[in-house]
């Protein structure tokens, strides 16, 4: 038995756990992270292949810019940047590289690869090691540490360790939720093994093997066939990813007959190619191929451990105020048929989310096991409000809170409670720094930094959006969300189109909404119609006369009328958004690849102000908190666009951070993100007068940290080379941070 001895020990290597080991490592921990499989990434691996969803939702969610920020974004970027085929489910052998790199990068990290725990030793109520089996080296592992994440899913050491825990779904009246039955009972989600399709150019046989399924025989088959309760074959079979449907196993113990589940669900896979192959009822398959099915189901939901506290269904669409709001989620509370494909009712219930929520740091640690901290599945949430956090950007946010903590329990000698009771603001603080997003924060610049800053750039981008735009019939009704940042708005101008004999009149709708972080128009602010005459072409003014809404937006929706249409384009003009409206759900916007034109928004918005950049915002909440640059030159000969911060009097600055706009609004992209900016040089003037200069090229994050250990500095001048293919600057922040005990 081999000793390994670490400051933490995080169990899994899923998204929640590389987060939690990295976000430990970086925080000056040593760390153990063991994991049972050969490849890491959990239900993100080669061997599962399920995309890394989250708060974004495919761009649906109503917080619009919700992709999260911090460890789960970093690690995006780099998978989709060293793995351009992501987005087709191609090279996932890549993508499980990029995660390695990730982990291999952290010096402080030791791996340990096709490692299961198999025993958990307690001292005194605590956790005192874990033991774990590396079955093809022959080699045994005792791993002691005085804080343990469990990051496993299934939860293996808390289960062992006998922190009390949760299966099945909730009474209603338990937890208050209308989502839950009125009975308890032991039902979970089920698992599904997915499958990749490829085309080879020419014809291949497929011959069903014996122990699968004829799944015309089977007593779903007519619904499946009819495509019904949304279990529905795509038209495009070519290069299919699998079938996210094909569910099983949510009726039995997921884990005492995870065997018999995954053995129903290969009979499934193979009987269901048979019958898309072989029927004769789909097009263009006889060059297709059965590339590759899963070795192991990917699991959704067993056992979730009790904490301090229970996340609810309540908690993600009422949004109470957590003291101790570590990380958000904001996925619908996506629950599935617990029978998968053999249940008679909807696949899943797509239950919505108002937009983002926090996670509280009390659900992430055991009520009864003091240093046992949890992210994943395995979470305090009840079975409906974890059909919300389960999935896997949201689980790679709580690893980077509970990661983060582990910091502060080592620093403090404290258990996680006493971290929740006494250093939140502490942890908070180290999360946001680290580019962590938590709904209602921001983060303060150093008063010592901030006295006698003052910022300004080369040039702003006028709040307007009026080129090259295209009249588009107004078939359906249109939103038109604006930020303003006045206390009153009274005018705007749009472009709009009758062609028609006759007058047709525009029925204009005003709403504005409650919460900063989303685009929900929740009330109407008033409605009226204007006459627009037959054969007019060109720009009308909307009189709004509001003062500014809770949410710091105006929504103006502009109703269907054949008849009309209006001016549109294809600008991305960040916190500016339009939508398609829909009257019969109408603080329900629906995404729209376009955006209505509009022009002279009275009184002005200062909108893109360079001091944006340091009002401790690194995202669009409420106001866009951005400075954008004017157009510039595409051949990159003009003069260059540039940032510029600068101190009254000599400071002395550690590190500073630059964030810059990764398209927030998008869950899944393709790599580079045009708005992204590529090359950048920072110069430091200081006080004798001298220079340096921190040169970057090729960057592809968002947020760049910089340690430069600077004294005496008088400025901070950036200069942009390029960005992706934006003709605009983009930066949300420029964080400073001072020397430790300075402040």
């Amino acid at each position: 038995m081999e000793l390994i001895k670490s400051d933490v020990t995080v169990v899994g290597g899923g998204i929640a756990g590389i987060c939690a080991a990295i976000a430990a490592a970086r925080n000056g921990l040593k760390v153990a992270l063991v994991n049972d499989r050969p490849v890491l990434g959990g239900n993100a691996s080669s061997e599962v292949r399920v995309h890394i969803n989250g708060s974004a939702y495919l761009g649906n969610s109503p917080s619009y810019y919700a992709r999260e920020g911090g460890l789960v974004e970093e690690l995006k970027l780099k998978v989709f940047h060293y793995n351009p085929l992501y987005n087709k489910k191609l090279m996932f052998s890549v993508s499980d590289t990029v995660l390695l790199d990730m982990v291999y990068g952290e010096p402080n990290i030791s791996l340990f690869l096709n490692t299961c725990v198999y025993e958990t030793g307690m001292e005194s109520g605590r956790i005192g090691w874990v033991d774990g089996l590396q079955l093809a080296s022959e080699r045994k592992f005792k791993f002691e540490s005085p804080y343990f994440i469990d990051c496993s899913g299934d939860g293996v050491v808390g289960y062992q360790a006998g922190a009390r825990y949760k299966r099945g779904r909730e009474a209603r009246n338990e937890f208050d939720e209308d989502l839950a039955p009125d009975t308890a009972d032991r039902y979970t989600m089920g698992d599904t093994i997915l499958f990749q399709t490829r085309d080879l150019g020419y014809k291949v046989p497929f011959r069903r093997p014996e122990f699968a399924y004829d799944i015309t025989k089977l007593s779903f088959f007519e619904n499946l066939r009819k495509g019904l309760n949304h279990r529905v074959f795509p038209r495009k079979v070519s290069g299919l990813g699998g079938l996210w449907w094909l569910e099983y196993g949510g009726h039995l113990d997921v884990i005492k007959n995870n065997e018999e589940i995954a053995l129903e669900l290969r009979k499934l896979v193979y009987g269901i190619w048979d019958y898309i192959k072989n029927s004769g009822e789909f097009d263009d398959v006889d060059n297709l191929i059965l590339d590759y099915v899963c070795p192991i189901p990917g699991k959704r939901e067993s056992r979730r451990f009790i904490g301090d506290y229970m996340l609810s269904q309540n908690d993600l669409t009422a949004k109470p105020h957590f003291e101790d709001a570590v990380a958000v989620g904001g996925w619908a509370m996506d629950l599935h048929a617990a029978k998968g494909i053999y249940d008679e009712g909807p696949a899943t219930a797509w239950n919505f989310v108002p937009g983002l929520y926090n996670l509280p740091f009390r659900s992430l640690y055991s009520a009864n096991v003091p240093n046992l901290m949890m992210a994943g599945r395995n979470i305090s949430a009840t079975h409906v409000a974890f059909g919300s956090t389960r999935v896997m950007a949201t689980c790679g946010c709580m690893g980077q809170a509970v990661g983060t903590a582990a910091a502060l329990c080592v620093k403090y000698g404290a258990d996680p409670s006493s971290v929740a009771a006494g250093h939140m603001a502490e942890l908070q603080s180290m999360l946001l720094r680290d580019g962590q997003t938590i709904v209602g924060l921001k983060e303060e610049l150093n008063p010592c930094l901030a006295d006698g800053l003052t910022v300004r750039a080369s040039s702003q981008r006028k709040y307007e959006n009026e080129a090259n735009g295209v009249p588009v019939p107004l078939d359906r009704g249109l939103c038109l969300a604006l930020p303003v940042c006045t206390d009153r708005v009274n005018r705007v101008s749009l472009k709009v189109r009758n062609e028609t004999r006759q007058t047709e009149m525009l029925h204009v709708k005003l709403m504005g909404g409650e919460r900063e972080e989303n685009y929900i128009p929740s009330r109407e602010l008033k409605s009226y119609s204007l006459a627009i005459e037959s054969g007019h072409d060109g720009w009308i003014a909307l009189d709004l006369d509001q003062e500014r809404p809770a949410d710091d937006k105006v929504y103006i929706v502009l109703e269907c009328n054949t008849g009309l249409s209006v001016y549109c384009n294809d600008e991305k003009l960040t916190g500016a958004v339009s939508f398609h409206y829909r009257p019969e759900e109408p603080a329900r916007l629906k995404r729209w690849d376009k955006n209505i034109c509009f022009k002279e928004l009275l009184p002005a918005q200062n909108m893109y102000d360079p001091g944006n950049v340091i009002n401790g915002h690194s995202r669009p909440y409420g106001l866009p908190n951005v400075w954008v640059s004017a157009l510039s030159r595409s051949d990159g000969k003009g003069s260059p666009e540039w940032l510029e911060l600068a101190f009254d009097r000599p400071k002395d600055l550690e590190e500073f951070h630059l964030v810059f706009n990764g398209r927030l609004d998008l869950e899944h992209f393709d790599d580079p993100i045009e708005t992204l900016i590529k090359d950048y040089d920072a110069i430091l003037t200081f006080a004798d007068g001298s220079e340096r200069t921190v040169e970057v090229r090729g960057n592809y994050l968002s947020l760049n940290k910089h340690k430069v250990a600077a004294r005496g500095l008088t400025r901070i001048r950036f200069e942009f080379g390029a960005t992706y293919g934006s003709p605009y600057y983009e930066v949300f922040a420029v964080k400073l941070y001072a020397p430790d005990g300075m402040g």
